[in-house]
Parts: C-alpha cells; structure tokens; sequence
C-alpha cells in the first residue's frame, strides 16, 4: 500500500473527495463528535483523507490509533483512551486537548482492507451495541461509495481508450426493433461520414456497399438464431466512388435464449485484405503446382479465417468445389466428435510453438455421410514480427484402407484380450454379476456405445425373463433410478420380452436397428428415458438356444454385419461363461447341502453335537466373558418308548427340539446331543436371563400333548443341569468345554437324583470352571 492507491481509487480528485467528506460530516453529525475522517495506510504513514474537524493530512502510522484497526482488522472501540494500554501513550492522546475517545472499523475495496473511517472526541464518552454496529454499516458504505468511484474512472479511462483508438463501438437493441443505440464518438472519423446526431437514425447497412450487405445481415440473422459471436467484413461506401474494406467482430447479448442486443467492435480492414488478395494469387499459383501430385492441400489465412483447399480435397470428401466454405468452422465441423479436441490441440500448439508440426491422422465426414480417414501434416508458414502466426499450410491424404484394416487388428487384439479378462474375472470371483459390471465398461467402450446391459435368461414363476447383471446408469425418474438400485442388488429382472430387446430372445438372433422406431418389434422408449438412436442386440447362445443377449444402443454411427461378426467371440464366451457359473453355482449349493447335512441332525433339523462343540469353542477362542450352558434331558424317555413306540418318541423329540428353537435367542445356540439330550448354550453373563429362558422352557415342554394310539400323551416333561461357565486362563482350548459339560452334567445329575422335572445350576456365582461349587435353583 501507497499513496498511488489514493490515486488508483480516484480519493485525490476534488469531486469525488468532496463527496466523501460530505458522508463524513454526515457521519460526524449524526454521532455529535468533532472529529471523523477516513485513514488511508501505506505500511508508515496514515493519510487523511475526506477529514472533518481536522487538517492534519497524514501521520506516522506507529503513532496513529488507527494502526490498532490494521492490526486486527477489526473494529477498536476505546471509551477512554487515556486509560487503554494500547493508546494512553500515543502523541494525539497526551497532546493539549487531546483525543480521549476512539471508534474505528475497517473498510475494504474489492476484499482487501485499504483504510479505516473512525469517529473521534475530545472528551471520553461511551456507544451502545447498535451505535457500533451502525458505525460498521457505514463503514461498509463507505467501501462501496469508493469502489464505485473506481469503477467510474475505469469506465472513463475506457470510454478515452476507445474513442482515441483506430477502432469503434457499435451497439444494436432488438426490442422493440432493431435499431442503433449507442456509438462510440469515434465512429464518424473511422467510417468517414457525417453521423446523425439522433444515433437510432443510424443504419449501417445503408451505408455498407450493395454487394457486401448480406454479409453484414447474415451475421445478424446468426446472432439471431443463437450465435454468441461473429465475425464478417464488407465495405462501406464513401465520396466518390471508393470503398473501405471494414471487419465487425460482434457479439450478442442474450436474455435467456432471445437475443435482446448486439454489441460490435469495427476496424478498418483495407490493408489486410489487400494483403489477402496478394495471398490468393500466391495460392494459385502453389495449388496448381500441388494439383497434380495427388495430395489434398490447404491454406488458412489464420487472421481472416479463410481455408482454401484444392480439388483433391473436394474430390475426397465428395463435396463441389462450389459448396465448400473457406471458414475453418466449415471444416472443423467435419472433424469427427472423438477426434476433434486431439486435432485442436495439436493446431493450437502449432501457432503457438515456432517450430511445431501438425502430423496427426483423424476422421472427417464426407458429403454422403461416411467418415474417412485423413492424415494431415501442416505447420505455420507465416508469421509477424511479434511471431503471431499468419497463414498455416497442410497436405492430407486419404488413409481410410490403410487405417481400417489396423484399427480391425487393432480392436481384434482387444477383443482377444477382453476376452480372457472376462474369463479370469468369472474363474477368480465366481459371482456373474460383479465379472459382468468389471467387463462392462470395457464392453461399451469396444462396442463404441453410449449405454447397453448384459442379461441371462432365468424362469421366473414358470415364465422366462431376463435376469441383468450388467446395465448402464440410465435413470431419468425416481421410479427408474429405483429399478437401477434393484439391478445393485441383484434384483433386476426384465419380464416383459414383447419388445425391440426381447425380439432378440423371441427370435433367437441379431436385431440391428439403426431407425428403432421404425423396426417392427419397437414399442418405444419410457417418458424420459433417452432418445434410443440406434440398438443392436446380440443373443447369446448355447446348443442353439438363447441363454442370454447383450443389448447396445446409441454408437455414433449406424451399426453393421461387421459390430455383429466382431463381438460374436464375445457372446460365444459369455455363453461358455454362463455355463460354468451354473455348474460351479451347482458345486457351491451341493457342498453347502453336504455342510449342512453334517452339522445338523436330521430328525429335528438342530445342529448336531459335533458342530454345537464346534461353534462354542470358537466363540470362546475369542471371548472369556461368562456364558449359559445348559443339558436338557427327556424324563424317563426309555419307559415312553417301550409304551408308545419309536415313531411316538421321535415325535416327542421333535415337538421338544421346536420349544427349544422357539425359545433361544439370536446369539443363543441349541442342539441334540444324542438320544433325549440337549445342549443349550445362552449368551449372556446374566444369570437370571438364563434362569429365565430355561424356565420358560421347562414349563411350555409339559404342556406339550399328542395323539397316540394308546390315547392323549402328555405331562411330558425334561431335567435341566445348567452352568455359567467361561475359559480360565489356565483352561487348554479343546479341553475346557469338556470341563464345563461335565458341570452341566453334574447338574443333571442332581436334578435326576432329586425328582426330575427341574432346573439344578452348578455354582452359586460366576466362578472359573476350574473352582466348582454345587446349588440348585428351588421354585
């Protein structure tokens, strides 16, 4: 900070000073103190500027209050600054007279504090909350007041900058009709005429020669169709019978998508367009030198934007030499999508770069539609004395043979390598659907497709469907993004097959439309969903008949015999696929079946001993917390079965094990451990919860009743030994569970020894098993 900054935001001009210090005095007055100003810093000194009750014009800036509000950058209040630290040695403050109250807030231009404005008094007096944050307010005012100031003079450095310039201004409304609303003062002397006093009675056109004038309209019926920017030269016509060639580089100025103005820069354009012709005879000349060697040849006068070409050109592209347009937007919009950002880069660096080339192959569009392949080496020609690029020359020559069959190897070495991508994915994770989603992108990609999905055929209640495994994100609704969270979650089934897609299913090959609406099989896309440019469904075969299809949409170019030939390896993989993903889903579900078969028992349908001995100990591998342990026995199961038979006591063991699975937990366990026994193990250190459970148990268990041949059976009822049990640090881990059974055990034991038809715990208190303390639980 300066005091050029003074001058930058215009605080040295007496009109705009003046208007400040009338803000000030205003301030001044309505706080009733003597004394306010605004206090400019640059790093030592404080200049005063806009100062009311004060001629003092700056200050050493350590000895000023207002450093205080550089420092924090925040307002200082100081009631009595004979009595504040920071200020009671300051020269203004012990000075006859001196200041004795202070408030000051910063203020800021453009985000960056440049000065404070503060109030001051002689005598010591106090602000209330709402007078500071009044103050603020002010301040921030006074921040705006000066930024508009800078603004203003900027403008007026503009309006001379413009008006001493060899270039004009020119601006257009378009409501309610077209007609000039401003010119710079400058246009007269560019143009050479008399101005109308009234600028809306100026028409330019009328003025611009006859045979120029539908340049000048057809940029303006450009702005009008969309057109942002826009350049175009014509002559205007002066005494005599001269003309002056003019450029009109425009611009439009939209509100939503209706032009509502036009705004123009002119410049007077006679030298370079004689510099232009002088370049044109020069091209004659080169073009018919280059005619015959068989190359497509350009010349871009770069500052004009003319291209020309030679007839080679034209007749590669099928395009009349009559037709063809000489601004490079003409050619630039031939350039393929995928290819024209690579092209611009390299031209780009070419003008840049003195030495640069542009050697780069790429695709245009010829007049029939078809997209060749063009090699194109050009460099810069021409350049100024500041090394601004001129003109840029280029040869091209049609590569689209030679390209075709590398890029065929080229996706066909790909495609091998996508393929046995495909097949790892489905051998190492063995999930169709994650294999099918980490190919998928790589598969569009291939394809050159915007969206598509992959499907295997399923039966869903008794009707086939398609179950998708892979498909592109193409919500467009809250009801069509739920169906894409349902494919997430491996839900997604498309059941209706009377459709472009399911033609492919229903008749068992390709469906290729690159006019969907118009194929027989299309019954039209959803409300919102995308426009459905072109589809190509493949199925997917296996002995003849369809186990799936791939479905694509929206490549650029219509698809061919040739995309079906290319991804026929594909589907024929997928199919072979799709096949070991069954068989291996086969093995998995067989093995999980045997799993089960050998952990359960298989009259009751509970874990069996060996796997409840399993399961227990590899929670206890991991806690020492106490748990429940309980061995629940049948009373006097021997005597039922000699009275009613095995097929009766297999009914008692079954309605038994359902009271114990009804009645354990999520983290409970129970299992048969062989003949009337049963093992419960309960999760939980609570005695009293496991006292519970086991009691409920015992009690649902005698009210158990069955129908036999011998009449009603019931009063059924079991002996539990239970034990709060947990591994002691001294316990080895396939040993201890053996400890704590025979706790159970011993409980049982009692219970039998007692009556039966109870619950006998071992152990008054949570104990390491290795201490054991007999009681019993009376009810």
């Amino acid at each position: 900070m300066n005091q050029t900054l003074i001058e930058k935001y215009g605080l040295h001009r007496p009109e705009y000073e003046t208007l400040l210090t009338q803000y000030v005095q205003s301030v001044a007055a309505l706080f009733d103190v003597p004394v306010a100003f605004l206090g400019i810093s640059d790093n030592d000194t404080l200049w005063i500027k806009a100062g009311v009750g004060t001629a003092v014009e700056q200050v050493p800036l350590h000895d000023a209050i207002c450093n205080l509000v550089f420092e924090t950058n925040d307002l200082v209040y100081i009631p009595d600054t004979t009595q504040d630290p920071r200020t009671s040695k300051k020269p203004a403050v012990i000075a006859d007279h001196g200041v004795r109250f202070y408030a000051g807030v910063p203020f800021s231009i453009q985000s960056h504090t440049i000065g404070s404005f503060c109030v001051i008094d002689s005598v010591s007096r106090t602000m209330s909350e709402k007078e500071l944050k009044l103050l603020s307010g002010f301040a921030r005012h006074v921040g705006q007041q000066v930024e508009l100031i800078y603004k203003n003079i900027r403008t007026e450095d503009e309006h001379q900058l413009l008006n001493n310039s060899p270039a004009a201004l020119i601006r257009w409304q378009l409501r309610p009709n077209f007609q000039t609303s401003y010119l710079s003062a400058n246009m007269s002397k560019l143009l050479g005429i008399t101005i109308p006093q009234d600028v809306s009675l100026f028409k330019l056109d009328s003025v611009i020669h006859p045979d120029d004038t539908d340049n000048f309209l057809f940029t303006v019926r450009n702005h009008q169709q969309g057109a942002e920017i826009c350049e175009c030269d014509f002559r205007i016509k002066v005494s005599g019978n001269r003309a002056t060639w003019y450029k009109l580089v425009s611009r439009a100025i939209f509100e939503g998508k209706t032009v509502i103005a036009i705004q123009g820069l002119l410049l007077n354009n006679t030298e370079q367009k004689y510099l232009e012709s002088r370049i044109m005879d020069t091209n004659e000349r080169m073009r018919l030198l280059l005619e015959a060697s068989g190359l497509g040849t350009s010349d871009w006068d770069i500052e004009n934007d003319s291209l020309r070409v030679n007839n080679r050109i034209c007749d590669m592209l099928k395009l009349h030499p009559d037709s063809v347009d000489t601004q490079s937007m003409f050619w630039m919009q031939l350039v393929h999508p995928a290819d024209k950002e690579k092209l611009v880069s390299q031209i780009e660096h070419s003008l840049k770069s003195k030495n640069a080339v542009v050697d780069i192959e790429y695709r245009i569009r010829d007049a029939e539609g078809q997209h060749l392949w063009v090699e194109t080496y050009g460099k810069v020609v021409t350049r100024d004395e500041d090394g601004r690029a001129l003109r840029f020359a280029a040869t091209h020559r049609n590569i689209t043979e030679k390209k075709l069959a590398e890029l065929h190897a080229e996706k066909q070495r790909r495609l091998f390598g996508f393929i046995n991508h495909a097949q790892n994915l489905f051998v190492a994770q063995k999930d169709l659907q994650l294999a099918c989603e980490q190919i998928f992108p790589e598969l569009m990609e291939l394809a050159e497709s915007a969206y598509g999905f992959i499907g295997k055929m399923e039966c869903e209640n008794g009707v086939p469907c398609l179950q998708i495994y892979a498909i592109s994100d193409v919500s467009w609704s809250e009801s069509s993004k739920a169906e894409y969270n349902k494919f997430k979650q491996g839900e997604l089934r498309f059941t209706n097959l009377n459709n472009l897609f399911g033609h492919v299913v229903t008749s068992n090959s390709p469906v290729m439309a690159n006019k969907p609406m118009m194929h027989k099989a299309s019954k039209g896309t959803p409300s919102g969903h995308p426009v459905l440019k072109r589809f190509l469904g493949l199925p997917i075969q296996r002995e003849g008949k369809v186990v799936g299809m791939i479905g694509l949409a929206n490549k650029l170019e219509d698809y061919t015999q040739q995309d079906v030939e290319f991804l026929t390896p594909l589907t024929e993989t997928l199919a072979n696929l799709f096949k070991a993903v069954e068989v291996e889903q086969a093995r998995f579900e067989a093995e999980e079946r045997l799993a089960y078969l050998a952990a359960t028992d298989p009259l009751t349908g509970l874990m069996n001993r060996r796997a409840y001995f399993d399961q227990i100990q590899q929670r206890a591998a991991v806690s020492n917390a106490p748990h429940g342990l309980a061995i629940v026995d049948i009373d006097n199961f021997k005597l039922l079965n000699d009275t009613y038979g095995h097929p009766v006591g297999d009914k008692v063991l079954k309605e038994v094990a359902d009271v114990l699975r009804r009645n354990i937990r999520n983290n409970d366990m129970v299992a048969r451990l062989g003949g009337e026994e049963f093992g419960i193990y309960l999760d939980t250190e609570d005695n009293a919860v496991c006292q519970h459970i086991l009691q409920t148990m015992l009690e649902q268990i005698q009210q158990i009743t069955l129908n036999t041949e011998q009449g009603p059976l019931n009063h059924i009822t079991v002996s539990i030994g239970a034990t709060m049990f947990r591994k002691s640090p001294q316990a080895i881990d396939t040993t201890y569970f053996d400890v704590a059974m025979k706790q159970a055990d011993d409980a049982l034991y009692e219970v039998k020894r007692s009556g039966k038809a109870n619950i006998a715990w071992y152990g008054k208190s949570v104990t390491a098993i290795n201490k054991p303390q007999l009681s019993e639980v009376k009810h």
